[in-house]
């Protein structure tokens, strides 16, 4: 959590200024993505945030700006989010 609020206040911002949320579902290592997954829904929960998760290959060349140009309609929400884990 330090790293997120680090990042937050060197990109002068905080969690009261953030609308969405999206996570990356996987594919990735297991205790990788549940502690992501449990963090983001945590944030979520507490400052009643939407959050969406998406998976790896729905950003081509790791692009992380696309995520803001993909409809919504494509990203899982929080509630139905299963990750995919990988050995």
């Amino acid at each position: 959590m330090t790293l997120i609020l680090n990042f937050l206040k060197e990109h002068e911002s905080n969690l009261d200024k953030i609308s969405e949320i999206f996570v990356n579902q996987g594919p990735g290592k297991i205790s990788s993505i549940r502690n992501s997954i449990a963090i983001a829904k945590g944030i979520a929960f507490a400052k009643n945030i939407d959050l969406y998760g998406f998976l790896s290959e729905q950003l081509t060349d790791k692009d992380v700006d696309q995520l803001v140009k993909i409809d919504k309609k494509n990203f899982t929400n929080i509630n139905l989010i299963k990750p995919l884990y990988s050995s």
